[in-house]
């Protein structure tokens, strides 16, 4: 299963969102026009070519946001989205104990 980013056209028909969320459905949403599911690689394709469906994202792409005429919170959902896709977190320390040098226990800062 992937993670993909669903927006739906400003027109788009009761009956053909349904029909969308009959192929997936939201794990998220910030309207009822972008959304974040889960969906497996064949119907990916499928949602993409679905009657209504804008633009189904897998990775970032860049200005997303113009093109769909999101409105502000729709927008700050699509990049908060986005800003995550393939980066991994380095932080001091990982997968390493607590008190491996030159982490100090908590009671010791």
């Amino acid at each position: 299963m992937y993670e993909v980013l669903v927006i739906l056209q400003l027109s788009i028909t009761a009956a053909d969102r349904e029909a969308v969320m009959r192929v997936t459905s939201p794990t998220q949403s910030i309207s009822n026009r972008v959304f974040v599911a889960e969906a497996d690689p064949s119907a990916i394709s499928r949602i993409r070519s679905m009657r209504g469906v804008a633009s189904v994202l897998t990775n970032a792409e860049p200005a997303v946001q113009q093109s769909h005429r999101l409105d502000d919170t729709e927008t700050l959902f699509v990049e908060a989205w986005m800003s995550r896709l393939g980066k991994e977190k380095k932080r001091p320390g990982d997968n390493l104990d607590w008190d491996t040098p030159p982490m100090q226990p908590p009671d010791h800062e």
